[in-house]
């Protein structure tokens, strides 16, 4: 859905909710230790939108983004290519998975992503949280905002309507039709018992693998905003 994904982001009228709170987790992010530049590292940086607003905040970044679709590295290129001249920004295509893995431990400050981890199957997750948290500078900071579904399966059902109501109400005033199709079967895959990213479900798992402070600062929905910090 690259080159439809503003229309599809019109579904989430409190996507610029969830982008403040990211933004102000790292906006006040000071770890005391902090030499030169910010390093941080974008998981899934789509079109560049979220990347942007982090750039602003904080001058003293130094961000590189990866991306495994190529219309959209190619979209985050153009869009950025201010930044990436200035060489305060690099936009990389490769597997999230594969990029974690590539790199040394401990050498990132802050690792962001805004919904982009509730596509992965839940064992591909847990990989990434936990090469994420290697990663991970001591005292770092991982910052995700995506969709964390309640674990309680009534709360869950009264909260879907909420969720999918206004995609509808977007794409069918478009009369994107066929994008509204492929929006709902992408939904419904999320919640798949290999896929869904549950809230609390999510709090215990990211605890176990060692993160520290580990707490949810915003929440509208299924959409949430959630910390955790390395030790």
């Amino acid at each position: 859905m690259s080159e439809d994904y503003p229309i599809v982001m019109m579904g989430i009228p409190h996507l610029a909710d969830i982008d403040q709170k990211v933004v102000e987790a790292i906006y006040h992010y000071n770890p005391g230790n902090l030499e030169n530049a910010l390093k941080v590292l974008e998981i899934g940086c789509g079109n560049g939108r979220a990347t942007a607003e982090l750039l602003s905040f904080r001058p003293d970044i130094r961000l590189i983004g990866i991306d495994n679709e190529p219309e959209f590295v190619k979209q985050a290129r153009q869009t950025l290519w201010e930044p990436i001249e200035q060489k305060v920004l690099t936009i990389i295509e490769a597997d999230a998975l594969a990029y974690l893995g590539s790199v040394s431990e401990n050498c990132f400050d802050i690792v962001v992503s805004v919904l982009t981890l509730h596509n992965f199957l839940g064992s591909c997750r847990n990989e990434v949280l936990r090469n994420i948290f290697r990663v991970l500078k001591p005292q770092g900071l991982f910052v995700n905002g995506d969709k964390y579904p309640p674990d309680d399966p009534f709360e869950f059902y009264e909260v879907l309507q909420d969720h999918i109501a206004p995609f509808l109400g977007v794409l069918g005033s478009h009369g994107r039709f066929d994008l509204l199709k492929g929006v709902v079967l992408h939904e419904l895959a999320d919640f798949a018992p290999d896929r869904i990213m549950k809230g609390k479900e999510s709090l215990r798992t990211m605890s176990e693998i060692g993160y520290c402070e580990c707490k949810f600062v915003y929440r509208k929905n299924f959409d949430a905003v959630l910390l955790g910090y390395k030790r």
